[in-house]
């Protein structure tokens, strides 16, 4: 087995196929964040968002930007879903809803941790990729009252 060729392979999969696929077809351009039901061809057959792929999307287009290549649309792409996850992804206390409705309502309340995580993850590669510490979650619940904590 090849592995340079394989490696190859992978990232202009990554590169080609798969970036492109969410970058285009997952942003909700109206409401923000991203559509996380989507069939092969791009069709969203559900808008509900998962707040935890909300943040593991801004994540990612941060990650891409921070350490790939500093592709604009990339970084546009995480900012608009950060804005979305940190105005609608939690309760105003910072406990992370399961899932939102297309507009940013609450359909699960928070009940575990992959959200929190994701969250977590999203904003702190958003912050680097910003140069806003005022987007870290750190940042973020630094501002919290002690009753909050």
């Amino acid at each position: 087995m090849d592995f340079k060729q394989l490696a190859a392979q992978y990232k202009n999969e990554l590169f080609e196929n798969v970036l492109p696929f969410w970058l285009h077809r997952s942003q909700d351009f109206e409401q923000g964040g991203y559509y996380t039901c989507l069939n092969r061809r791009g069709e969203v057959f559900d808008t509900d968002k998962f707040v935890w792929l909300q943040g593991r999307e801004v994540w990612l287009f941060s990650m891409l930007y921070n350490k790939v290549e500093k592709q604009k649309e990339w970084l546009d792409c995480a900012v608009q879903g950060g804005e979305f996850l940190k105005k609608h992804g939690h309760d105003g206390n910072y406990n992370w809803y399961f899932s939102l409705d297309r507009k940013g309502a609450p359909l699960v309340e928070p009940y575990n941790i992959f959200s929190y995580t994701f969250a977590t993850m999203a904003f702190g590669q958003l912050s680097l990729a910003t140069g806003n510490q005022a987007v870290s979650y750190t940042h973020l619940r630094a501002h919290e009252t002690p009753e909050h904590l």
